[in-house]
């Protein structure tokens, strides 16, 4: 009985000793993690002072931007990516085909996710909507790569002074206004009813595909509202997304969003002071032909046809420019038609010449001219007198 007393004390006083071993153990593990806490909230509350602003959008701000990086991407998963879209509404264009530059100006509606500055609208008297600047917080890098000045600063917005509204799902929406200068090689060959296709090539300036993912939407383009400079006009538009796949680097992915252009020139004015003058001084070449080869003013109206055309060529010189082998067709059109004049010249001369010779002209001569005036295109361009035309047939069939 007495040794049975004696194994239920020993129990007794095991289980004791081991309960106060786990008390102490779990009292010493909360202190550790009160402490630890107590450590977390003084840090916190040295960085993150309790905003003195009585506003409630001023604490909010401040909560939400106390401990903000806006270098990092804005994921709790960095192995998640960052959705961007994009939206261009124009407002302005020109077109400068000396520099083969197109620029644009425009708004341009860039939306992604925040992971980071997300808040409870309850928290804070159901404020849903803040107004933070670019530099606050986090931009997408998103650059133009065909610009033309390619020294600048790539990223389109991010750098610009202006506001962004941030709502409290972390959904960031900014419409920076924007100019872009890109490059467009001109096809002027057909000249001034040319048409050209122009593309705009968006893309993130620094981040992977897996980084930031740019996003295609509906209606990428809004032009309800585009100003022309009054010589070009846009006919159309259409968009693509490229999965920016290359060859250099295979495990990664550098996708982009292509928007081309097809602009179209106003013709009319061109038409009135380039296209007519080279027609009507066609047409006074060949009427010049009509003339006797004998009358001064034929000779005198030739000089001043060719000197017109030469200042035609030179004004449309002025106007387009000259690259490569893509030679405008009217500028063919103004070469042969100065060579007309040279050549209406040239017989001229040589036709008065002979008809003003009182010897009988050389074989070859002569026979090059009975051979023209044989037919009946030659008889009514090339000689008017009948009697000359008589007496070169009568030499003609002299030699024969």
């Amino acid at each position: 009985m007495v040794s049975h007393q004696r194994s239920h004390k020993k129990i007794y006083r095991l289980a004791t000793q081991s309960y106060r071993q786990k008390v102490a153990e779990l009292t010493k593990q909360e202190c550790i993690r009160r402490t630890e806490n107590t450590t977390v909230a003084k840090a916190f509350e040295d960085r993150c002072p309790e905003s003195n602003s009585e506003r409630t959008h001023v604490k909010l701000k401040d909560a939400i931007l106390c401990l903000y990086d806006n270098s990092v991407r804005p994921v709790a998963n960095h192995q998640n990516s960052t959705a961007v879209s994009f939206r261009l509404i124009l407002k302005f264009f020109t077109f400068d085909i000396h520099n083969s530059i197109i620029s644009f100006d425009a708004w341009m509606p860039v939306h992604w996710k925040d992971e980071h500055l997300t808040w409870n609208p309850a928290d804070h008297e159901d404020i849903k909507t803040l107004h933070l600047h670019t530099s606050e917080i986090w931009t997408p890098d998103l650059s133009v790569y065909n610009r033309a000045d390619q020294s600048d600063e790539p990223s389109v917005i991010g750098y610009s002074s202006m506001k962004c509204a941030v709502t409290y799902d972390g959904s960031v929406l900014c419409v920076p206004p924007i100019h872009i200068d890109a490059l467009c090689n001109p096809d002027l060959s057909k000249y001034p009813f040319d048409s050209h296709n122009c593309t705009l090539n968006f893309g993130s300036w620094v981040y992977k595909g897996e980084e930031v993912d740019i996003k295609l939407v509906n209606k990428v383009v809004n032009d309800d509202d585009l100003v022309s400079d009054g010589e070009w006009t846009v006919q159309s538009f259409h968009t693509v997304r490229n999965s920016g796949v290359y060859k250099c680097c295979p495990n990664s992915t550098y996708p982009s969003v292509s928007i081309t252009f097809t602009i179209r020139r106003l013709s009319g004015a061109h038409a009135a002071t380039v296209i007519i003058p080279c027609i009507v001084a066609v047409i006074l070449t060949f009427a010049l032909l009509a003339l006797s080869p004998l009358d001064r003013e034929r000779l005198i109206m030739s000089y001043v046809n060719l000197v017109v055309q030469l200042l035609q060529v030179q004004f449309i010189s002025w106007q387009i420019p000259l690259r490569g082998d893509n030679i405008p067709l009217l500028i063919v059109f103004a070469r042969d038609s100065v060579l007309l004049s040279v050549f209406a010249i040239v017989f001229t001369i040589l036709f008065k010449k002979i008809m003003e010779r009182k010897t009988t002209p050389p074989y070859w001569i002569s026979k090059i001219i009975s051979f023209a005036v044989a037919c009946p295109i030659g008889q009514i361009i090339l000689l008017k007198d009948f009697s000359v035309k008589v007496r070169n047939y009568s030499y003609y069939d002299k030699i024969l």
